[in-house]
């Protein structure tokens, strides 16, 4: 295989492993009870998320070129969200938390349906 053809398919190779190595990581939230949260188009980052009960403050800063939002649920009801987020904005939502587990998804649009959505497990 000639050598430009050989390094183009190892890059290639790697880039899916580290794409693939990224998905199902679980971000643990520590003492300061601050979660960081991306958004892009059609992805939360961390996509899912392990904290403690109790108050949970959580920083949203939109990386994408699209308006997002975040909506934090439990059975399908609401339990808080923001307003929209413009491009390169940063928002905050302090939520005091139950164990269990939560959706957090950006439900503008078409956001959800395309994969911007993520897990929020609380435990006791």
């Amino acid at each position: 295989m000639p050598e430009p053809l050989r390094s183009l398919r190892l890059a290639g190779i790697a880039a899916v492993i580290f794409m693939v190595a990224g998905c199902g990581h679980t971000e643990g939230v520590g003492a300061s009870r601050t979660l960081q949260l991306g958004l892009t188009e059609y992805r939360l980052t961390p996509e899912n998320a392990r904290v403690s009960a109790g108050v949970l403050t959580i920083v949203v800063h939109n990386y994408g070129v699209l308006t997002h939002n975040l909506v934090v649920s439990s059975n399908g009801q609401t339990v808080d969200s923001t307003q929209p987020i413009w491009p390169g904005q940063t928002t905050e939502l302090s939520l005091s938390l139950a164990p269990g587990d939560y959706q957090m998804a950006s439900t503008i649009q078409a956001d959800q349906a395309l994969g911007e959505y993520g897990t929020l497990r609380v435990t006791s």
